[in-house]
């Protein structure tokens, strides 16, 4: 029985050093993880923080869990899911003993967060100059003139706009307290916003 009890704590000290990694993930899966979380940080968190306010942290994961939570109480847009992604993803990544320098990846390198979202490279090439009609008949309500911010989050320089699968996403399927706009508005129409956006 001693020796049965010893294994299992072994095996459990050799699963909780496993870097990045969740029950029932095999380790190869991690890959495809980090890209997604960080993709994670610099759409969502980004709206309010700035990426070196975040990389500059060193917290242990209870701690990290008591900021996310703090930030969906706040009104940080996160499913139950991606808020238990972002905590294993930065506790293992941002922890007391990591490097004083620790970067984020290029966003563009994320996954989308839908398996259903299109592939940005079948979308048509948008038009700044019609984009800005677009977005003042449709977007201006909620993210302000000239998407300064209002109701919704400032998108001037936001980070979301050169993750383009995430942009796509959450205006096709909606966002927290943002409406779906797949049925409202053609590819063309997001195109045009979306290269409006990039030239502000």
């Amino acid at each position: 029985m001693r020796r049965l009890t010893l294994v299992l704590a072994v095996s459990l000290l050799g699963l909780a050093a496993l870097p990045f990694s969740r029950a029932g993930t095999a380790p190869e899966d991690q890959a495809k993880r980090a890209p997604r979380a960080e993709g994670l940080v610099l759409a969502r968190c980004s709206v309010c923080h700035s990426p070196d306010l975040i990389t500059q942290q060193r917290l242990d994961r209870t701690r990290w869990e008591a900021t996310i939570s703090k930030m969906v109480h706040w009104g940080a847009e996160l499913s139950e899911e991606e808020a238990g992604l972002l905590v294993e993803f930065l506790a293992a990544r941002f922890h007391p003993a990591a490097p004083a320098v620790v970067a984020l990846s290029d966003v563009g390198s994320a996954e989308p967060l839908q398996a259903d979202v299109p592939q940005t490279l079948g979308m048509p090439g948008g038009v700044p100059q019609y984009g800005a009609t677009v977005f003042e008949s449709n977007c201006q309500g909620c993210h302000g003139a000239g998407a300064s911010g209002g109701f919704g989050p400032k998108l001037v320089g936001n980070p979301i706009l050169n993750a383009d699968a995430l942009f796509w996403e959450t205006v096709l399927h909606g966002r927290g307290s943002m409406p779906a706009w797949e049925h409202a508005l053609s590819r063309q129409d997001i195109a045009d916003v979306h290269a409006w956006l990039k030239t502000r």
